[in-house]
């Protein structure tokens, strides 16, 4: 048994030596049942459904419920037909939800779902197709066409329907915020999806101007340069070889890659081959600076921090 279920049954025990009944389940407070047509079974809320069965339920799809009250078998609707009591004191009949709960909750037409955190803090995006925080509004972001219709790059799970809140990076796309601080904790700070870096990365760009400085390439190699495309900018640019880092010309980010094998300037095609085919270990090695240039774990302080705009959950 899990741990957040072992402590869920300890509180009904709890609840139920006190004389109190319990309200709903481990997910939702509410004071009815459904019925679901998929099973023709009785469920608190769909998630319980989708713990002990082996298929899901669609909480649109229930016609009737029955009050935990009375116990009456009833058509869906906001108040008991019986007893008269308030199924949830936030009730929408559109998603058939129900919830004693204030998590600020309001029902979005363009989502199609009701979603949690209040209804003046988000707007709908038409193109994006799902809601955003107002101060995007404000200040503009990238729209990425329908991008909350898909899964997340990291875990895999539905990003829309979620009730875990997702992160909008600059670049557009989603991920959840919890895959999102795993990324950032493991040293990954670039949108699986695009490989835009989703953070300020000034700090980190500037510790390896540093490493570069410190770093000079022998005579032999102090010559050749690289062409490269910059992920941040998506600017081509042609640079000076470095083993730790290829720097973009353009926005100065070492979020880059090599298009090509090194050269010298003054080498015939004939040589360059040569380097080409003998550095293909280097064009690797300078790929995404988030994954293969990991700071020094004295200067994890001076790394940049998320900026925290989320999409809401669903309720």
């Amino acid at each position: 048994m899990s741990k957040e279920k072992e402590e869920i049954k300890n509180d009904v025990a709890a609840s139920e030596q006190n004389g109190e009944k319990r309200i709903g389940c481990a997910h939702y407070k509410r004071r009815a049942k459904f019925v679901t047509p998929c099973c023709n079974k009785m469920y608190m809320c769909r998630y319980c459904h989708d713990e002990n069965e082996q298929h899901y339920f669609n909480r649109k799809s229930v016609t009737e419920l029955i009050c935990t009250e009375c116990d009456t078998r009833q058509k869906v609707q906001a108040v008991c037909e019986s007893c008269g009591v308030t199924f949830g004191k936030y009730t929408c009949l559109i998603c058939n939800l129900f919830d004693d709960e204030d998590k600020k909750q309001y029902h979005c037409d363009g989502c199609g779902i009701c979603r949690v955190g209040g209804r003046d803090r988000f707007f709908h995006c038409e193109r994006c197709n799902m809601c955003l925080p107002v101060q995007l509004q404000r200040v503009g972001h990238r729209c990425v066409e329908n991008v909350s219709r898909s899964n997340c790059p990291v875990c895999l799970e539905d990003i829309h329907t979620s009730r875990i809140p997702c992160h909008i990076p600059d670049c557009g796309h989603l991920l959840h915020r919890p895959c999102f601080e795993q990324l950032l904790h493991s040293g990954h700070y670039a949108c699986p999806t695009c490989q835009t870096s989703m953070i300020d990365m000034a700090n980190l760009w500037s510790y390896l101007d540093s490493e570069v400085a410190a770093t000079p390439m022998p005579p032999e190699y102090a010559d050749y340069k690289a062409t490269i495309l910059c992920k941040d900018c998506h600017k081509l640019s042609t640079v000076k070889f470095h083993v730790v880092g290829l720097k973009c010309q353009h926005c100065g980010a070492y979020n880059t890659c090599q298009t090509n094998g090194f050269q010298k300037e003054s080498s015939t095609s004939a040589e360059a081959g040569d380097s080409s085919s003998s550095t293909s270990t280097s064009t690797s090695r300078s790929g995404s600076s988030s994954v293969a240039f990991e700071p020094r774990e004295e200067r994890n302080d001076d790394l940049p921090q998320a900026n925290p705009l989320d999409e809401p959950p669903q309720a």
